[in-house]
């Protein structure tokens, strides 16, 4: 049941320009649920360092628009702060004067598998399943210490095929319109490079998982990128 629900999900996914898709000959002449999780696997297994190294090369990517707006972001802040002296650090990127009044933002990078068992049948379905169910997790996980320190707090998730949560696509929105000033550019246009620029990231640490964990005897049409 699980894996048929699986291969559900991944062919109805739409496939957009602002989403990246990687796709594993799920068509209806030769379905094969085994590349199905050979898929979540290498996009969601936590041994190695790729799921980190993925994090990092967004979260880094993230920091360089935010201070290439002026908003002069801190990384990795949190750490050892609030009740308890809590050793999480729940802001990837830390920016000052985000929110009304001056109120900085934690913001926290996350990126979630639309196949996990537990959202796989609803992500079929409900496109974002697994983007808004990671926000509300992380959201009662970290916005308590955010708030003893002051801080608003914003999970920025994105999918592991390219699609961004709602607090993301809000948060790149607001992004675009003051970065569209210092590079003397149109908001859409701004915002299109947002979203190029950390999707590209995400295509090239998937790909780099794909290949670690390929077998060499696969032919290279085995697995491709679309989107």
């Amino acid at each position: 049941m699980f894996i048929s629900k699986l291969c559900d999900t991944l062919k109805s996914m739409p496939k957009s320009v602002d989403s990246v898709f990687v796709t594993f000959s799920l068509d209806a002449r030769k379905s094969s649920p085994t590349k199905a999780l050979e898929a979540h696997h290498a996009l969601a297994c936590k041994r190695g360092s790729d799921v980190i190294a993925r994090h990092n090369h967004l979260r880094d990517t993230l920091h360089h628009l935010f201070n290439k707006a002026l908003y002069n972001p801190k990384l990795e802040a949190g750490s050892g702060l609030g009740h308890g002296q809590k050793q999480s650090r729940p802001a990837d990127i830390l920016v000052n004067n985000w929110g009304f009044n001056g109120k900085p933002a934690a913001f926290d990078l996350s990126v979630s598998s639309p196949l996990k068992p537990d959202i796989v049948s609803e992500a079929g379905h409900t496109a974002g399943a697994a983007a808004f169910a990671t926000e509300q997790r992380k959201i009662q996980a970290n916005s308590g210490i955010c708030k003893e320190l002051g801080w608003s707090y914003i999970p920025l998730v994105v999918e592991s095929f390219g699609a961004w949560g709602q607090l993301a696509s809000n948060t790149f929105k607001k992004l675009a319109s003051r970065l569209s000033v210092q590079v003397n550019s149109s908001t859409s246009t701004t915002l299109d490079s947002i979203y190029s620029r950390l999707n590209l990231s995400l295509v090239r640490s998937n790909a780099r998982a794909f290949l670690a964990r390929a077998d060499p005897r696969a032919k290279v049409s085995d697995i491709y990128l679309d989107g």
